[in-house]
């Protein structure tokens, strides 16, 4: 999949180096042994230039900008020059990835960290991460907890059943992520690949209320019933229920079987389990699915220094994502050592200085050069890896990109395209979905929109769930299928499920699943008609034709709006009300203060008023749904406004300004619009695929140059 000729070779733009980047020292105290780690300022370019040049005021330099349009990055005599950019941390999902591929823990630490801030539509904007005293405690903690998960012995086999995967028949009735069993037998199958020595886990808790007796239940397996049992926890503890077991290899039935069920409501009598998981253990125990990956040899002995160290080595290469200096790798087994002649243990003392190494800055950013210093030319060859794998996987390098970065090949448009090409075909390219489609799509502000159940008594997590797959979905399709993307506008197919059909009033595709259905000329299809973003701008009550123009003004042609100046107070309009809706809207844009944006939105968005506020199909004869672009063209629905822009550069160029802003982790900038001009205007004439885009995005000298932290 090589890039356009013509955007290969583009040259790196030369700059004037700055000054020395300001750095802060963080500290850590790990069971006696300090380990200090250079660290980055985390307060962006503008800061950093006031410090370079003395100026306390940090109004030095040029702010970051988070509008989402381009950079004001002035011009020199051989045009602008690249941006200044501040370091890049990892957000949340770059974070979880990375802890998996570089661990293979299963847990999501990052999770728990809160959310990151989105700028220029997405949360991957080095200006707007930054590192607190509460989200340090967080990485802490999350070190620490995968660490823990990657290298502990677990049971060599393992099955727990838990929410949806338990269902008990009524009267029983689920309550959160608990199953009430009101007398019912709750079952599940549980597949052993060989005979093993087990424990059966119950996780159950009971209520008991009037003089009911203590809740007992029996385990039956097979058939065969086990010894009665008290449960004992309640239902906001629950507790453990062990039983041990010899299981045979094969399928076997476990069943949880209440022996006293209580229910005399009259008399206010009654008991109940309360179950939370059912699973099985061995006790035959097996090294955690990190250890392969962490233990690049096997120390013989407390004493193999020279094992240990080149563990230490190793993972810090693979967590810092580049090459160790010597001080670097002297430091860690010199803190290693002092924990061992502090009374550590080998293995406890390596996971010390594993948690030290996560807990580096080098670790949590992502550098812009391996020395983290500012240079010329294009970006080191393990520093463009790292750029590359947060772009299109939101996760570290593997074995591959860093072979390639060693051997100088990424350094090549041969290179680099060729990396494209396997990432792409990788299973971690779904991060492209999860972090890009994601926001561009706005399936994540879907998920905390609450339609009026009044209004929408059709509404609920299951077409919510199949709107955020379908979007998903049909994005995957243009990467998975090399379709031109053009072709977003006006495919030839659709995803759904029977659910998602009958709310969009179409006939049933026989699938619970989503599964890729052909749609042809006047049926309902691509982006315009996708239901997670119709729904995710709409108001409670209605749908909204000001929000929906807002978001074909930013995602369809690039032409954000501001938002109000602060302090303006105004009256929504009344889209509810007994007038129509274009009278409500002509009505509040009769405001001077309204008029400038609203004359721009509203007209746009009012051209899909043939959905409503979940993206059902309105049907009325009298739908007023015509929309007008800001050059004057008219359209009615999504379909016709979709072929207007079929053949267009302006929603390629729109698309493209989106992938680059997500791959630079920046807001857009002078320095970059010619260059993607150029991309679009050949994807457009020559029908590139997303993956041909993608690969021309990251030819871009502003993909493959380094950013100076601060201006002059």
């Amino acid at each position: 999949m090589p890039a356009p000729h013509a955007l290969l070779s583009w040259p790196a733009r030369d700059r004037s180096s700055v000054g020395p980047t300001p750095r802060v020292l963080l500290a850590g105290v790990l069971s006696g042994a300090l380990l200090t780690i250079g660290c980055y300022r985390d307060d962006g370019p503008a800061q950093a230039s006031a410090a370079a040049t003395g100026d306390s005021t940090g109004t030095a330099g040029t702010a970051a900008d988070t509008s989402g349009g381009a950079d004001a990055t002035t011009a020199g005599d051989d045009g602008p020059e690249l941006p200044a950019q501040p370091l890049h941390r990892l957000n949340r999902l770059e974070y979880n990835n990375t802890v998996r591929d570089l661990l293979g823990t299963g847990l999501r630490p990052a999770d728990a960290f809160g959310p990151d801030p989105e700028a220029s539509g997405f949360d991957n904007m080095a200006g707007q991460l930054h590192v607190s005293a509460t989200l340090l405690d967080a990485y802490d903690k999350a070190a620490r907890d995968v660490i823990a998960d990657a290298l502990s012995d677990r049971p060599a086999f393992a099955a727990d059943f838990t929410g949806a995967e338990l269902t008990v028949p009524a009267p029983g009735y689920s309550i959160g992520e608990l199953w009430a069993l009101s007398g019912n037998v709750l079952s599940v199958q549980v597949s052993v690949p060989a005979t093993t020595e087990a424990q059966i886990v119950l996780r159950a808790g009971a209520g008991v209320g009037g003089p009911a007796p203590a809740a007992e239940a029996r385990l039956r397996v097979n058939g065969v019933s086990l010894p009665v049992f008290a449960v004992q926890g309640s239902s906001a503890i629950p507790a453990e229920h062990v039983q041990p077991i010899t299981l045979t290899a094969g399928v076997h039935t476990i069943e949880v079987i209440p022996t006293n069920w209580v229910n005399l409501p009259a008399e206010n009598t009654f008991n109940n389990i309360f179950v939370a998981a059912l699973g099985v253990r061995s006790l035959e125990l097996a090294p955690g699915p990190g250890h392969d990956r962490v233990y690049v040899c096997e120390p013989q002995g407390e004493g193999d220094l020279d094992c240990y160290a080149q563990i230490l080595k190793n993972f810090a290469f693979r967590a810092w994502r580049r090459p160790l200096g010597a001080a670097e790798e002297a430091g860690l087994v010199d803190l290693f050592t002092r924990l061992r002649e502090q009374g550590e243990a080998a293995d406890e003392a390596l996971r010390l200085v594993m948690r030290a190494v996560m807990l580096s800055p080098r670790f949590f950013y992502r550098a812009r050069t391996t020395a983290d210093a500012d240079a010329d030319g294009w970006l080191d060859d393990y520093v463009l890896a790292s750029r590359l794998s947060y772009f299109l996987w939101s996760s570290m390098p593997d074995q591959r990109l860093f072979d390639m970065a060693a051997e100088g090949r990424l350094a090549t448009d041969e290179g680099l395209s060729e990396a494209v090409a396997f990432m792409l075909a990788d299973p971690k390219a779904n991060a492209l979905l999860d972090g890009f489609a994601e926001q561009w799509l706005s399936t994540r502000h879907l998920q905390s929109f609450s339609p009026s159940p009044d209004e929408f008594p059709g509404f609920d997590d299951d077409v919510r769930a199949a709107m955020t797959a379908e979007s998903k979905r049909f994005f995957g399709d243009f990467l998975a299928n090399d379709l031109p993307v053009a072709a977003i506008l006006n495919p030839d197919f659709a995803y759904r499920n029977d659910r998602l059909a009958t709310h969009y009033g179409l006939p049933p595709v026989g699938s619970s699943e989503l599964v890729r259905v052909p749609a042809g000329e006047g049926e309902r299809r691509g982006l315009l008609s996708l239901g997670a973003w119709l729904t995710a701008t709409s108001d409670a009550e209605h749908s909204s034709p000001i929000r929906r123009g807002r978001w074909l003004s930013e995602k369809l042609l690039c032409s954000p709006v501001a938002p109000p100046p602060p302090g303006l107070v105004f009256e929504p309009p009344d889209l509810g009300g007994a007038g129509s809706v274009r009278e409500a809207l002509e009505k509040h844009r009769s405001d001077p203060t309204c008029a400038g944006c609203h004359a721009l939105l509203d007209v746009l968005g009012i051209g899909l008023e043939e959905y409503d506020g979940v993206a059902q199909p309105v049907i009325d004869p009298n739908l007023d749904n015509l929309g007008e672009l800001p050059d004057g063209r008219t359209f009615e629905g999504a379909a016709e406004l979709a072929e207007l822009y079929a053949d267009s550069e302006v929603f390629v160029g729109c698309l493209t300004r989106k992938l680059f802003t997500y791959a630079a982790g920046r807001p857009l900038a002078l320095y970059d619009a010619d260059y993607l001009d150029e991309i679009a205007a050949a994807a457009t004439a020559e029908r590139h695929t997303l993956a041909e885009l993608i690969d021309a995005i990251v030819h871009t000298p502003a993909f493959r140059a380094p950013a100076a932290l601060g201006g002059n």
